[in-house]
């Protein structure tokens, strides 16, 4: 769909005034539009309460990135989610440097903002982005159209968690041993130097963007290959302790230590938020 721009021009007479005027409405008109903007995520989250899912959080960047995307649209004449200035809903969020684990867009053009909001439930994929039950945070952008209608779109993201590490440490330990119990295998003993390893690994991990075991069997050998007769380690990207907690380096009946390092990927980075874990775990000498 293509939107028809009329090439109106206009003689007036320019008094003080009226050119005093003209930022007034302006300002008058952007403020109105901004309401209508947090009426449409309200909207959103009354559709997301109806099938008992949380509401999003209004992020007032999402709001500028979908608010850009509706000017280029009607200043390029086109209605599509790729542009050929700014690309697609992910390039444009990229490009705000606004962290993120997922992004959705929708786009609608209606006279209301409860027309359009009810046409994006009629359709199947625009529906499935306003109830998806793993988005966070929504951004709202309207521009009026020529016909005095509303161009409008939704821009949706997963945010990246923001975990307490410490908390997160004590949890995989306790988790793990309490899995090895349920099993009828002894507890693993946490160790100090073991642990340090472990963290140095996952926080080169989350520098270089991959693991790097050879890296951590050096570390192993030269600080305390001593001490036991024999270890295994095991690396995890991961939103979720449970499957490290379950794996079968953490549950194995061959080791009586255990080291854990755990280290959160920076905003920037390709997987933000997201866990880099390493666990170690050995049998003593």
């Amino acid at each position: 769909m293509r939107w028809l721009l009329a090439l109106a021009g206009a003689a007036a007479l320019a008094t003080e005034g009226a050119l005093a005027a003209e930022p007034s409405a302006s300002r008058q008109d952007n403020a109105s539009l901004e309401a209508l903007e947090l009426q449409m995520a309200e909207l959103v989250n009354r559709d997301r309460a109806e099938h008992r899912l949380p509401p999003l959080a209004y992020h007032k960047g999402l709001a500028a990135v979908a608010r850009a995307h509706c000017v280029d649209m009607k200043r390029n004449r086109f209605f599509d989610h790729d542009s050929p200035r700014t690309g697609g809903p992910k390039d444009r969020v990229g490009a705000a440097r606004i962290p993120h684990r997922g992004v959705a867009e929708n786009i609608a053009a209606a006279a209301t903002i409860e027309i359009a909001e009810k046409n994006l439930m009629h359709s199947p994929k625009h529906r499935e982005n306003i109830l998806h039950k793993d988005f966070t945070h929504i951004g709202v952008g309207l521009l009026r159209t020529d016909d005095g209608g509303l161009l409008c779109t939704q821009v949706f993201i997963k945010a990246p968690p923001d975990y307490d590490i410490a908390a997160l440490h004590t949890e995989l330990i306790e988790g793990i041993n309490k899995a090895r119990l349920a099993k009828g295998l002894r507890r693993l003993m946490p160790d100090d130097t073991l642990a340090e390893q472990a963290y140095a690994h996952s926080a080169r991990a989350a520098k270089l963007g991959r693991f790097d075991p050879m890296w951590l069997e050096d570390e192993l050998a030269r600080r305390d290959a001593r001490r036991w007769r024999m270890h295994t380690a095991g690396y995890y990207l991961t939103d979720s302790v449970t499957p490290v907690i379950q794996s079968e380096v953490a549950q194995s009946g061959s080791f009586d230590h255990i080291g854990v390092g755990v280290v959160q990927a920076p905003p920037d980075s390709k997987q933000p938020g997201a866990l880099w874990v390493t666990i170690v775990c050995a049998q003593k000498k």
